[in-house]
């Protein structure tokens, strides 16, 4: 996912004296840069308040491309983008952003969904024993390496070994969890066929801000530097 605002450089590009004007695709270049990097930050800070994240690998997605003084189709710019295609699934954010209706893939045939009781014994960030692709692989089968996880009962004297299950509960289907050898089961994932993605990301809004508020400073500095290496900028 790539995403691009404009600013209106008009303004500060008028009055420039004509050696000024040599300088100016190394000014404006080096200014847009520093504006994706500003909207580049501000999307990566506000990642915490809209997502659970397990990990950096999603900060670390959100990237720029800096601007290059002489373009190939002759337009300037820089970008904030988004890269986090793997080789097991697609870009994840680009629906986070546009809104989009989330089906199974890879020959999977339903999403899970965490339960408020996964929620409430483990936390907004499940611990590796507990999270899906972990569980499915132990589905039918006693986990022995599993970690005893508080609110699943006492583990029994065998030790912290969990057996998952799916089954269905109240008219869906839910994968269960509980101790081997003990009766009571908890339902931790919700299995649908299908979900809707609310765009929640708010991308473009955040690298617009940024970029707007930075232009103007970043400019100015950017064009210090260059007169403090003996140019001047007429009035």
């Amino acid at each position: 996912m790539e995403l691009k605002v404009t600013v209106d450089a008009s303004e500060a590009v008028a009055g420039l004296a004509e050696l000024q004007h040599r300088s100016l695709p190394f000014a404006m270049a080096k200014t847009l840069t520093g504006c994706a990097k500003a909207g580049q930050r501000k999307v990566q800070d506000n990642l915490g308040n809209k997502f659970e994240l397990k990990n950096t690998f999603t900060k670390q997605g959100i990237r720029i491309k800096p601007a290059e003084k002489y373009a190939a189709d002759g337009v300037m710019k820089a970008d904030v983008h988004t890269y986090l295609d793997t080789h097991t699934h697609p870009d994840y954010m680009l629906p986070q952003e546009e809104g989009a209706e989330k089906v199974p893939w890879g020959g999977h045939h339903y999403i899970a969904v965490p339960t408020r009781y996964l929620r409430r014994i483990a936390g907004r960030i499940p611990p590796p024993e507990l999270r899906i692709g972990s569980i499915m692989q132990n589905i039918g089968s006693v986990y022995e390496n599993t970690r005893r996880v508080r609110g699943l009962d006492h583990a029994p004297k065998t030790g912290h070994a969990m057996v998952f299950f799916v089954q269905e509960w109240q008219g869906h289907k839910y994968v269960f969890g509980r101790y081997y050898q003990m009766r009571q089961a908890m339902p931790l994932y919700l299995l649908i066929p299908d979900a809707h993605i609310k765009p929640v990301l708010e991308m473009e809004r955040d690298v617009d801000e940024a970029v707007q508020a930075a232009f103007p400073a970043l400019w100015q500095e950017n064009w210090r530097q260059i007169m403090a290496r003996g140019l001047r900028i007429t009035s």
